[in-house]
């Protein structure tokens, strides 16, 4: 959609962002940055302040502290022509039209500088067979690809992204993921609100995890990952044995019965597994569906979250 650039100046920045309502703390020097192609993740528990961090952001709402500069501009005070530059995908955009969808495009066309042509943007999101399709007509899933195709019409700058792929099906979410990973290689800066881990896993370049208003963990996935230190779990099934009756390689493995299973923590899988393989050719049991599992990225964020929590702010 746009040359590809390989400066990585910031688009977004913001730092000591505070804001309460009513006494209550909602934000408290909360920041963050977005750098030129980044896709760039904020997750927290509900009420963290999310919504309220990014409102301040998009220009909606006026934080009562901190600085914030978003394509150059304060977003509070920005002029109409600066929103030009931006995408949102909202949760919720509830689209309703008597139109068709070539029609409610074309009119959204019009109130940017340089948009996309319309075969263009609908192509981009797998709606171009439907132009004639009255908007009203639409799935829940087309309409959130009509949603997108409104944030991208514009050859936006910078993409806040709210629950993108909310009401698509597992492979028109893959799509859709494509398609961003081609913005991101374009230059486009996207802001990723989510509760899909797995979406997080496939889009951030960086994450950043808010809790109750205060930016509490910053980082790729792999180095939040890395600095977990949750264990991998080996699991095999060794028809040949009981939980009774283990050898001492097995002493520290957990037995199911019903299905047969063992299951071998560790935080060190490569030499788990080169253990039970010696343990099993001199006791003589087998090992069958060996099978190795790597903290998750869920698994990461969740024991994160209980670690957080309970910490002192």
């Amino acid at each position: 959609m746009r040359q590809e650039r390989t400066s990585r100046e910031a688009v977004l920045s913001a730092e000591g962002i505070g804001l309460s309502r009513a006494g209550v703390t909602v934000l408290a020097d909360a920041g963050l940055t977005v750098a030129e192609g980044e896709v760039v993740a904020l997750l927290g528990p509900n009420g963290a302040g999310k919504t309220s961090l990014v409102e301040c952001l998009e220009g909606f709402q006026r934080p009562q502290s901190g600085r914030i500069e978003v394509l150059g501009r304060d977003p509070w005070r920005a002029p109409g022509h600066w929103r030009a530059r931006i995408g949102a995908v909202l949760q919720d955009c509830r689209i309703e039209s008597e139109l068709t969808v070539g029609e409610f495009t074309a009119m959204t066309r019009g109130y940017y500088p340089d948009p996309l042509p319309v075969q263009d943007v609908l192509a981009a999101v797998g709606l171009e067979g439907l132009h004639r399709r009255r908007v009203a007509k639409l799935s829940g899933g087309e309409r959130r690809r009509l949603d997108i195709a409104m944030a991208l019409i514009g050859r936006p700058e910078l993409v806040f992204l709210d629950e993108p792929t909310t009401g698509l099906d597992a492979q028109a979410r893959r799509d859709l993921w494509e398609m961003l990973r081609s913005l991101r290689t374009d230059g486009v800066a996207m802001l990723l609100t989510t509760h899909l881990l797995e979406e997080v896993e496939a889009l951030a370049d960086r994450v950043v995890i808010l809790v109750r208003g205060r930016v509490r963990r910053e980082g790729t996935v792999a180095g939040l990952r890395e600095r977990s230190g949750l264990p991998a779990r080996v699991g095999f099934l060794a028809p040949e044995l009981t939980g009774g009756a283990r050898p001492p390689a097995l002493s520290e493995a957990e037995y199911d019965a019903p299905t047969g299973r063992w299951t071998l923590t560790t935080h060190d899988p490569a030499e788990a597994v080169q253990r039970l393989s010696a343990a099993a050719s001199r006791e003589g049991f087998s090992l069958l569906d060996l099978a190795v599992r790597t903290p998750t990225f869920e698994d990461v964020y969740l024991d994160l979250l209980r670690s957080l929590e309970v910490a002192p702010r």
